[in-house]
């Protein structure tokens, strides 16, 4: 096989992401001529074209899309080789990636890796912000150790492991001028019932939605819901802009606080128990401190 060097999959990823030579090869460090025999040579051994070139600007092709981002799987997993050879040489000769998801991340999960960076320092811990669906893909697929779910995975989980190892309470996140910012007495979702909401998007979060979903329910409503993102930040944002309320977990009161308001909502089951999840059978000595770590960490926070 005519295999792509290293090289060709640089150049071609700076152009694809670049849409200009020009800048791609400054980028690189490197004059355009050798830049465009790179994806030349690239695109002669793979027999197809990536590109197509215009005047000045570059469009990717089909194939080239679909191409762009195994080339940067690639570089990246040979990257992460590189620190982790070097890691080892330097003394640190275990490994454990753990997905995570990114608005989750929060001072008690850093807590966690602290605690467990002392007990077991001679083991690098990788963190990947990643979909709950591709986590759980990864993890049974041997990719990753283990995860962190806001809530846990919405499927049996008969070929994986899943720890509770923090329950943390919902809060409603209110505009500041909101009628119910400075309401004396104790909220619960009825008091939501007629409410415009900001909402993280189903795609991002469909365990949380549902979550959501269930407690309205027996209220006797579902969230009239009037915007969506994907983003958390985003969300929160709206809210402070007076689009509308959201629920979050406590954890994430921390993320912003100019022009909102926090407040406890007190109906039954309004906590988000935050789980992780990993592969039943392969247990690495590891892995079994981290899991020791979580559960030390359960204990001490009740």
């Amino acid at each position: 096989m005519n295999r792509p060097g290293i090289r060709e999959l640089e150049c071609f990823v700076a152009v694809a992401e670049e849409l200009h030579f020009s800048k791609a090869a400054k980028r690189l460090h490197m004059s355009q001529p050798p830049l465009s025999r790179q994806i030349q040579s690239l695109e002669q051994k793979l027999g197809v074209q990536l590109l197509k070139r215009k005047t000045r600007l570059v469009e990717l092709t089909a194939p080239g899309r679909n191409f762009l981002n195994d080339a940067r799987e690639i570089l990246y997993r040979l990257d992460r080789s590189v620190i982790a050879v070097q890691r080892m040489q330097q003394g640190e000769d275990e490994r454990l990636r753990l997905g995570f998801i990114g608005y989750l991340l929060a001072p008690d999960l850093i807590e966690v890796l602290r605690s467990f960076r002392e007990a077991r320092p001679q083991c690098q811990v990788e963190l990947v912000d990643m979909e709950p669906g591709d986590q759980l893909a990864d993890i049974r697929e041997g990719k990753m150790d283990g995860g962190f779910f806001g809530i846990g995975p919405n499927e049996p989980l008969w070929d994986l492991k899943a720890f509770n190892w923090k329950t943390v309470p919902l809060v409603i996140v209110l505009p500041e001028n909101h009628r119910l910012a400075n309401k004396n007495c104790k909220l619960t979702l009825a008091h939501l019932r007629d409410e415009n909401w900001v909402m993280v998007s189903r795609t991002r979060a469909a365990a949380f939605r549902r979550l959501i979903d269930e407690l309205c329910e027996p209220a006797g409503f579902l969230p009239h819901i009037v915007q969506e993102s994907d983003s958390v930040q985003a969300v929160m944002a709206m809210v402070a802009a007076g689009t509308g309320i959201t629920i979050v977990s406590e954890t994430l009161t921390r993320m912003l606080d100019h022009g909102l308001v926090y407040r406890t909502l007190s109906s039954r089951g309004a906590v988000l128990r935050r789980n992780f999840v990993w592969r039943a059978g392969t247990e690495s000595e590891a892995l079994r401190v981290f899991y020791e770590v979580l559960r030390q960490y359960r204990q001490e926070t009740g």
